[in-house]
Order: structure tokens, then sequence, then C-alpha cells
């Protein structure tokens, strides 16, 4: 089976258009109009129904289409991955990643690893969105605490730990509380999400006990963004509830102080997601071990090496 004929047949599926497909490809109209005639002539079976305003897959060619277009995709991984195996990866290397995290996390570890691998191009989306890893072509994605969808792979990056902090001063002048229940006298920042709308209850738990504290019931301030949770925090504008990343350097230099470390609070796994259907290639390869690699415990325990 000639493999420009089967390339043109996706093309042309795919956009929907000779004339589309035509250019894409660099050839002419009636070049790629031959190409998946005979297509059709070596399987036997009429794969496009074409009229002189559009083209149309068939139902026999619907099937036939995807499995065609993910062997097309498997060969140009592999093509990639022959000529990245004497160079080292290249290419473009899409992440998207959560904002707290992005910032916190990923950002600071991708200067390293650019430097390592020059030749790669790393494109990154923050989005505390649900951002779909497939329709919108990213090569990995970044996802703290969220169920895995059957059409992505995943590599544990590790877990992290909710923490509630405030800065010295506002503790020096409010106190510390001892119990969840406290924070009712306090100030505390509420999250509000804009994807879901809805606040982030603080959980925490001593022994078997759990103790939720609505937060949207008791909260002066209301912010929808990780960052400004942190900014409120060290202006002294209260008591915030946040992952260990977002925060762990400020309490490592003291400039915000946990408050109820003696209770328990939930675990949430870091993942590194990508698709199923495509091959992991080098530059997915190299990304995840330079993660894995240099992400190590926190000082506070509260953030574990990957797996």
């Amino acid at each position: 089976m000639d493999l420009s004929s089967v390339e043109a047949f996706v093309r042309v599926a795919e956009a929907k258009s000779i004339t589309e497909a035509a250019r894409m490809m660099g050839l002419s109209n009636s070049g790629v109009s031959r190409a998946v005639s005979r297509l059709e002539a070596q399987t036997g079976v009429v794969l496009l129904n074409r009229t002189t305003r559009k083209v149309g897959i068939t139902a026999e060619g619907e099937a036939f289409f995807e499995r065609c277009r993910r062997i097309l995709a498997d060969l140009k991984d592999a093509k990639t991955e022959l000529i990245e195996s004497a160079s080292g990866p290249t290419g473009r290397l899409r992440i998207t990643a959560p904002i707290g995290y992005g910032r916190s996390v990923l950002i600071p570890m991708l200067t390293p690893f650019r430097r390592r691998y020059p030749k790669l191009v790393v494109e990154t989306n923050l989005s505390d969105a649900a951002v779909d890893v497939l329709d919108e072509g990213f090569d990995l994605a970044i996802r703290v605490g969220e169920l895995i969808p059957s059409k992505l792979a995943s590599c544990s990056l590790g877990a992290t730990q909710w923490i509630a902090c405030a800065s010295p001063d506002y503790l020096s002048e409010r106190g510390f509380p001892e119990v969840p229940d406290d924070l009712h006298a306090h100030d505390c920042v509420a999250y509000f999400s804009p994807s879901t709308r809805r606040f982030h209850d603080w959980h925490f738990s001593l022994g078997d006990t759990p103790r939720v504290v609505k937060i949207g019931d008791i909260a002066r301030n209301v912010v929808d963004h990780c960052d400004a949770l942190v900014d409120a925090a060290l202006s002294g504008a209260g008591i915030v509830y946040l992952h260990d990343y977002a925060v762990q350097r400020h309490i490592d230099n003291g400039s915000l102080l946990r408050v109820l470390s003696d209770f328990k609070t939930p675990r949430r796994s870091i993942q590194a997601l990508y698709p199923i259907a495509r091959a992991v290639t080098p530059k997915i390869r190299a990304f995840i071990a330079h993660a894995v690699d240099n992400l190590r415990p926190s000082p506070s325990a509260h953030h574990v090496s990957a797996a």
C-alpha cells in the first residue's frame, strides 16, 4: 500500500477538502485526488464521497481513517525519535499546568532543563481551567489531585499537602488558632474557584475525627487566584490554606508561619499526564526524567519525591 496515498486520504478526510489537503502537502489538487483514487483501487472500497462543493468520508472510510491517522502519527513520532536519539530532544514541548504549581515549581525547574536541552523549545500554558490535553495538542499536562482521563497515561511526580499559614505580624496581633473552630474568630482569606464557582473548604483531622471549616461562610476576604492568596498572607491579611508548594519557601524563610500544625490535612497526588495513543517521545521522556530527578522532599517533609 502506497504510504503517500494513505497520507493524502488522511489529509483530505481531516480537512474535508482536496484543495486544503493539497495546500498542506504541497501538491496539486489533481495529484491528491489521484492518490486517493489509487488507495480506493487498492482496497476496493470507496473511502470518500466527492461532490463539486464538498468532500465527505464514507462509513467504511471512517474506521480506516482513524487507523491510518494513528499510523501516520506513529511514523512521525518514530522519525522524530530516530533523529533525537542522535542529537538529543528537539522541536517544541508543550506543557500545561495549574497556575500555582507552574509558578512555584514548574517554571523554576524548566530553567536547568532548557539549558540541558538547548535544541528544545518549551511552551508552557498555566491555567487552573480544565484544559483538554488531546484537543489542544499538549504533549504533557501536570495535574494536582485530579482523576486521570482514560485516554491519558500518567507518571507520579510526588504529592502535596495543604498548609494553613499566616504572616508573623498577623499572628503576633491576633494570636495562633489552637483548633479549627478558632478560625471563626480570625480573618481568613478564602479561595473561590472561577471554573466551579465554589469555595474550597478547609479540611483538618485529629486522629479519626475530621474537622471541616466552611470557609465561604466566615471569610472576610475572597480571591480567585493562588498567587493572590500568597500575597494576601504575606501582607498580613489573615490566614490562608494552600498547597505546600505554593508557600514552602515563605515557610522556610520565616515570612509565613504554619498554624494548626497538630492537625492533619489532606494530601493530593501530582501527576504528569500524556496521551496514550502517542509514542513516548524523547522530549517527553527527558522532561519526566528531569522532573523526577529534581523533585526532592521539602524540608517540612510535606512534599514527597516522585515514585
